[in-house]
């Protein structure tokens, strides 16, 4: 996930996922414990803006396994 802002002054970004920091931007392989609601807050002294976005991961066993 991304999460970025612009505007003047320049903001300050917090993102979190289920409330713990998060590490925007950090490529990473997804898997089930990714799942959960992601929220970015961008904030400078002229106020804040909030997006938050619900992420469900859906696994497929492999093909040819014992449980496909």
């Amino acid at each position: 996930l991304r999460c970025s802002a612009r505007g003047n002054p320049p903001p300050r970004l917090e993102c979190t996922k289920d409330g713990e920091p998060f590490p925007a931007g950090v490529p990473r392989p997804v898997t089930r414990v990714h799942a959960g609601t992601y929220r970015c807050q961008a904030t400078n002294r002229l106020g804040t803006a909030v997006r938050s976005v619900t992420v469900w991961v859906h696994c497929e066993w492999g093909r040819g396994s014992q449980w496909s």
